[in-house]
C-alpha cells in the first residue's frame, strides 16, 4: 500500500537540513506522500518542484485554527498549488460545548470556501476529544455536526490513549474518516515505532474502509530518522 508521512515527525531534520533535503530523505525511505506542518521558506512553486523531483505528492497540511480564521484563502491557495487534497485543523481548545459548536461552524464555513480550491477541510483528534459534553464524545459531536465535505483525520494512537478501541471507532465513523494517522502505542502509553506496540495496523487498514490516505506520524523519544525509515518499511507490509 502507499504511505505518507506527517512532516512534523521529522521536524528536526527540517530544522537542521532544510525542507528540500528532508523531502529527499523521506522519499528515499519509501514514502509516496507527505502531510505538511508548515512549509518552511519555500514558495508553492518551489515546493511543487521539490515534490515532483522526489516523486512525492502532498496529501495536505496541518493548518492552525488561527490561520483558518485569519488566512484561510492564502493557505488554501498554497495547498492548491502544490496539489494537496486536504487542509486539517490539528487540534483546538475545546473546553465547553460552545467551543465545540464554534469549531463546527468554522469547519462547515471553511469547507464551502475550500470547494473553490478543490480541497476538503477536516479535524485531527488528540485524546481530549474523547471527553464528553451531554454524554457524547467531543469527536462524535464534530462528526455529527459537520457537513459531508468536512472529514476526520483519526489519530489511532490518541484513540487508544483515551481508552477506546481504534478499529471499532474507525468502523463507527465510517465514511467520515478519509485520513488515518498511523501511530503506535505501547503498554506505557508511549508512542513507539509501528512494529513495536499494541495496535494491529492490518486491522486498522481493514477498519478504515473509506480512508484515502494512511499517514505515519512519529513522536516520542525514538530517533526520528530511524523511525521514519523503519515505519516506511513496516507500511509496505500492510
Amino acid at each position: 500500500m502507499e504511505s505518507s508521512i506527517q512532516m512534523w515527525s521529522v521536524r528536526e531534520a527540517v530544522k537542521n537540513s532544510g525542507m528540500r533535503e528532508t523531502l529527499k530523505m523521506v522519499s528515499a525511505h519509501g514514502y509516496n506522500g507527505v502531510e505538511f506542518a508548515g512549509f518552511g521558506d519555500l514558495s508553492p512553486e518551489e515546493m511543487k518542484a521539490e515534490l515532483d523531483k522526489n516523486n512525492l505528492y502532498s496529501v495536505g497540511s496541518h493548518t492552525g485554527l488561527d490561520l483558518f480564521k485569519t488566512a484561510l484563502r492564502k493557505n488554501l491557495e498554497y495547498n492548491q498549488k502544490i496539489g494537496s487534497k486536504y487542509m486539517i485543523i490539528p487540534g483546538a481548545k475545546l473546553e465547553s460545548k460552545e467551543d465545540v459548536e464554534d469549531l463546527i461552524q468554522l469547519l462547515n464555513k471553511s469547507a464551502e470556501i475550500a470547494k473553490e480550491y478543490g480541497l476538503k477541510v477536516g479535524y485531527h483528534n488528540h485524546s481530549k476529544e474523547f471527553e464528553k459534553f451531554d454524554g457524547k464524545y467531543i469527536l462524535d459531536m464534530i462528526a455529527e455536526g459537520t457537513n459531508d465535505d468536512v472529514i476526520l483525520e483519526v489519530d489511532v494512537f490518541w484513540v487508544a490513549y483515551a481508552g477506546e478501541d481504534p478499529c471499532r471507532y474507525l468502523e463507527k465513523m465510517g465514511k467520515k474518516v478519509e485520513l488515518v494517522h498511523m501511530k503506535q502505542i505501547d503498554d506505557n502509553k508511549e508512542n513507539v515505532i509501528l512494529s513495536a506496540g499494541n495496535i494491529d495496523f492490518k486491522k486498522v487498514v481493514d477498519s478504515a474502509k473509506f480512508a484515502k490516505y494512511f499517514v505515519v506520524e512519529q513522536e516520542g523519544t525514538v530517533d526520528k530518522e530511524y523511525a521514519s525509515k523503519e515505519n516506511a518499511a513496516f507500511m509496505k507490509t500492510l
